[in-house]
């Protein structure tokens, strides 16, 4: 459980001394790109309904205006943090021949909250399912990611935000590009200790140029966070 958050739970963290609240969102560059694999499954599901005599399914779920994978936040008041995500996809898991061809939007959320010395983590999985993991201990590696200061060399700033990038990459065409939040202390960092990417521009192995765009849709440092909003969802 909590695969997406897998670091949380074994990786050492440092908590941010600077208070942050920021959301980014993950979404396909190209729409089509990223239904391709999910139409052919849905032909594939259709041609056998044929095959077996029976009616056509419905047509393949559209995806929304404003569709996302996911849609991360990340809170921290320096001494506590959040980690929050929800993700979302094109869930083929009940597209049976045999009972329709069903396709949906599905939804699956995966939190992590890291005060007083411990992790809390929980995840809601595709059917609803919500499983809350016992506490474990927060440990601090002041040495974690100290590669990445240096990794990251280009200083931009959009849209006021500062942020440090790595060197732009093309691949097979496409130029690729990364940015994380920077501060005059450093990159700035989530509870898990890896830096917060707020632009991003990525290729996903082995999807036939499907590019994925990171990006911010708001960015608030410095400002004080309440300890209320520190929570796992469902709980005080």
């Amino acid at each position: 459980m909590l695969a997406a958050l897998a670091a949380c739970d074994r990786q050492p963290v440092d908590a941010a001394s600077k208070p942050y609240e920021i959301v980014t969102q993950l979404r396909p560059e190209s729409r089509e790109t990223y239904m391709k694999m999910f139409r052919l499954a849905h032909h594939m599901c259709a041609l056998a309904r044929t095959a077996m005599k029976l009616p056509p399914p419905p047509p393949l779920v559209a995806l929304p205006a404003d569709f996302v994978i996911n849609r991360s936040t990340y809170i921290g008041s320096g001494s506590s943090y959040l980690i929050r995500r929800e993700e979302f996809v094109v869930d083929i898991g009940d597209m049976k021949p045999e009972t329709g061809c069903k396709t949906r939007i599905g939804s699956s959320l995966y939190e992590a909250v890291g005060r007083d010395g411990q992790i809390h983590s929980q995840a809601r999985e595709l059917d609803g399912h919500t499983e809350v993991d016992e506490p474990i201990p927060l440990i601090k590696d002041p040495l974690k990611g100290s590669a990445d200061e240096t990794s990251y060399t280009e200083k931009r700033t959009v849209d006021g935000i500062a942020m440090r990038c790595l060197p732009p990459t093309l691949l097979g065409g496409l130029t690729l590009d990364k940015c994380v939040a920077d501060t005059e202390a450093g990159l700035l960092r989530d509870g898990a200790g890896d830096p917060l990417v707020l632009h991003a521009r990525e290729l996903v192995p082995g999807r036939d140029k499907m590019v994925l765009l990171t990006e911010p849709v708001s960015v608030q440092i410095g400002k004080p966070v309440s300890p209320e909003r520190i929570a796992l969802t469902g709980t005080k």
